[in-house]
Parts: C-alpha cells; structure tokens; sequence
C-alpha cells in the first residue's frame, strides 16, 4: 500500500536505544478505542502570518487515521490522508510527522488572527469519506460550506461520526489548538452565526466586546490535547459527543467580562442566548470569502519521525 510503502521507505524500525514516549492512559470504559494524540512543534506558543507548522501523530494502537485543519476562519482542509483513496492505515507506538510533497511542514499560516485546530481521528474500522468527496478528491463543499459553525469540539465530532460507520462507538480523537497572532480566548467564528463573515481588517470579533451576548469558556481537562498528559499518571473519560466548550448567554443590559472561563462545568448550565436572527452586516459590508477549492497539490503525507527532531 502507498503509504506503508513510504513509511517503510522512511525507516521504521526504531534505532536501538532511541527514546520512547510513554503511552497514554486509556480512557475510562473505552479500552477498544485506539488512542490518538496530535500535536504542533510549537504548543502554545503563537504563529506568525506565513510560518511554516510541523504536525506529529502518534497512536497507541494500529489504527486507520484522518487528520483535519480546521482555519481561524472555520474553513475545513484535510491534512492527512492526502487524497480520499490513499491508504490512511497507521502502525502505533510510533510517532510520525505529516508533511506536504516536496515540504517539510504540514501546513503555512495563511490564517486571520486567531485560534485554529487540528483534528486527528483514529478508529479500528475504515473511514467512510463518500460525503466529503467529489470526484477521487476531497470536497467538503459536498456536505455543506466547507466550513465549522459554532462550537469547534461539537462541530468536529459530529464530523467524524459522519466519517465513520453508523453506530461506531469505538474510535477516538484529539484536538490541538493553533494561535495566529497572538493567544485568544475563543476562536473568531463562533461570531459569524451573527455577524457576516468577514475579511481580516473590516471587522474584528476581537477588538470589542459584543453588546448583545457573553462567551463562557469552560477550561475543562476532557478538552485538552492528550499530549499535556504525556507522562502523567490520569486518566481522561473523553466523551465522543462532548458538550459545547464555547456557551453564549444573554447579557441583557449587564456589565462585566466578555469571556468568562470557568474551571469545571456546572450542574446546570447558564441559560442559552436568544436566536440571534439574520446576520448582522459589517460596516464596511465585506465581501464573503469563498470556501477554499478542492486542494490538487502539495497535500500532507506521513513521515517517520525520526528522534531527536
């Protein structure tokens, strides 16, 4: 298969003495579900318009894998596999790094300031990609906008329940954020269900607080990337459907924060805020960027990571 043919290619065996990363703990009452985790080279830390992002896998358990980029501006680009029909088939307990043909990186920073995420999926079972498919490439214009609306960690969930057999229960994901800029504390297109979608420099969901509503933002541990859990000893009940991470609420006339974080869900959640009607348009009214075009070229593959880098 292609791509075990490029792995073994690039070397799989480990070189004697080469450092191994302890495994995660697994979920609570989910031992079928093949742990997955992604992550960036540079964490936390921020990228800058036109940087180059490293992207590493690993997976505890031999695994079919999908691995999306989801953009600052919500647009889906799939970084892994490269084509719909190309062997997504991945061997645990090793680590690898998803590189584009001819480019040592996984994706440029072409985003609007903000908060982006990569998305990996693992499961036992085959993908189903027939919906976000044209043709032999990929297209998530076929199955809506090509874009995430509202809360990232509800939308991409559903996304890969769609992606995978009907009542599949046993697959698993990770998310890893990626800042451009700077760090924020939601990602900007949560704002578009009430404002049009708009280009960087007419409006900026970050420059002012919205008069209508407030963000709370739970800072739960089921929303972290596995990989801040690396070596530690916790284990992680990580629900398939999670709740939304990103919750509006009515501000009606109150002052205060923005963006609240909350350390731990509440019993009861804070009521939803109201329909907020048609989009409200941008002064000056933008011009809506289109969903990007199905990527031909220069799309991510794995590579063994070798150690040391």
């Amino acid at each position: 298969m292609l791509i075990h043919q490029m792995l073994i290619a690039a070397g799989l065996a480990l070189p004697a003495g080469a450092p191994r990363f302890p495994a995660a703990p697994p979920a609570l009452g989910s031992d079928r579900r093949p742990r997955i985790q992604v992550w960036t080279e540079n964490g936390n830390a921020p990228y800058r318009a036109g940087a180059r992002v490293r992207v590493f896998i690993r997976g505890e358990e031999d695994a079919y894998v999908t691995v999306i980029r989801v953009d600052t501006d919500g647009r889906i680009r799939v970084l892994f596999p490269r084509q719909p029909w190309v062997d997504n088939y991945v061997r645990g307990q090793r680590e690898y790094e998803i590189e584009r043909a001819r480019d040592a990186n996984a994706f440029d920073v072409d985003d609007a300031p903000g908060v982006g995420y990569v998305f990996a999926v693992s499961s036992p079972d085959p993908f189903t990609f027939d919906a976000f498919t044209a043709g032999d490439h990929w297209d998530f214009r076929a199955a809506g906008d090509g874009r995430v609306h509202g809360d990232p960690y509800v939308a991409l969930t559903a996304l890969a329940g769609r992606m995978l057999p009907a009542g599949d229960q046993d697959w698993d994901y990770d998310v890893a954020p990626y800042y451009v800029d700077r760090h924020y504390d939601y990602p900007r297109f949560l704002c578009y269900d009430c404002h049009a979608l708009a280009t960087a420099g007419t409006w900026d969901p970050y420059a002012a607080p919205c008069p209508r509503y407030r963000i709370v933002a739970y800072d739960d541990p089921a929303y972290y990337p596995y990989h801040y859990y690396r070596g530690a000893d916790v284990v992680i009940a990580r629900p398939l459907r999670p709740a939304p991470r990103f919750v509006f609420t009515d501000r009606d006339g109150a002052a205060g924060a923005f963006v609240t974080v909350e350390r731990s869900r509440p019993a009861s959640e804070p009521p939803p805020r109201r329909a907020p009607g048609p989009p409200r348009a941008v002064s000056p009214k933008p011009s809506p960027r289109p969903p990007p075009p199905p990527p031909r070229r220069g799309q991510p593959e794995l590579r063994r990571r070798k150690p040391g880098r």
